[in-house]
């Protein structure tokens, strides 16, 4: 089979991290479990984009509602809209406490960890991102991923140690429970996603020493079965009502002016933890927000803190 371009690669590339809480729109699967994927994973160098002068409020990832069982009430966005959950899934927590949770993904599909071992990307691990965090004494929740887990161990042990931080899972290797979902590679059957939650969590436990609380679904696309699958292993799914847009963005101030037009109290706020080529701004980003966040008088907590009581 031809190599594809890189520009293809790109836009491939583009559409699977979109489905983490980026930009994209959803668009039909790219492969299902066992089949073959369609992008190298490295998310190339897509071209720059021009920053808008006001960030529109975007609907936060949303799952596409085609064909899927009948959904919950939904989550009230900043710009008035709604953006359709899953019954049992949290978005948001208690809107009377001027806190916020700042959630990164550490994504890793199948594609991704082939192109780390290929050489053809140095890594996917924010390093300025972490520093940042601590520097700043930012309490903050990582979604793990299994593959991700494993490619960095003494990571996430590091962040298992760190009172800062809260681990939590993001699947076996960010693989859609629903479709579609961002042109994301698929898993099919209740064993196969049972599996993706209690793998990822047992990887998880092995390597930090820590079980899982909470789960996010990646690209948040779900049916109301896949919820009561995640909640009979024991854990919560978590989705976010702030997204970031840090996805194969490299304009820091376009990332900022997002987060602080939809920040509200009792957010969850949607970013990503791997770096450059896919989300090369949000350490930057973060300089930015974590400071005026707090002179509003926002607190940062972790997702357990936001969601207790």
């Amino acid at each position: 089979m031809a190599r594809p371009t890189p520009l293809l690669s790109a836009l491939v590339s583009a559409l699977l991290l979109a489905g983490c809480g980026g930009k994209g729109a959803p668009g039909p699967a790219s492969g299902t479990r066992g089949g073959t994927e369609t992008s190298d994973g490295t998310g190339g160098e897509p071209r720059p984009r021009a920053p808008a002068p006001r960030p529109r409020t975007r609907r936060p990832g949303r799952a596409p509602t085609a064909g899927l069982a009948p959904l919950g009430p939904g989550v009230a966005l900043t710009d008035g809209s709604q953006m359709a959950v899953a019954a049992g899934q949290v978005a948001h927590g208690a809107r009377s406490r001027r806190e916020i949770a700042l959630t990164f993904d550490a994504d890793m599909t199948r594609a991704m960890l082939a192109t780390l071992r290929s050489g053809r990307v140095s890594g996917w691990l924010d390093r300025r991102l972490f520093a940042e965090l601590r520097a700043t004494r930012t309490p903050a929740t990582i979604f793990l991923t299994g593959l991700w887990t494993r490619q960095y161990p003494a990571q996430v042990r590091r962040l298992a140690r760190d009172p800062l931080f809260e681990l939590a899972n993001h699947s076996i290797d960010h693989a859609a429970f629903a479709t579609p979902c961002f042109g994301l590679p698929t898993v099919a059957g209740a064993a196969a996603k049972r599996q993706e939650v209690v793998g990822a969590a047992h990887t998880i436990e092995q390597i930090a020493g820590v079980r899982p609380r909470y789960f996010r679904f990646p690209g948040g696309c779900a049916r109301p079965s896949d919820v009561s699958l995640v909640e009979g292993a024991g854990e919560r799914p978590v989705l976010w009502d702030v997204v970031s847009g840090d996805a194969f963005q490299r304009d820091p101030n376009v990332i900022v002016r997002a987060v602080l037009a939809q920040a509200r109290p009792g957010s969850i706020v949607v970013a990503h933890c791997i770096g450059a080529p896919n989300t090369p701004a949000t350490a930057a980003a973060m300089r930015v927000i974590i400071p005026t966040l707090r002179a509003r008088g926002y607190r940062f907590v972790t997702l357990s803190q936001l969601l207790a009581g």
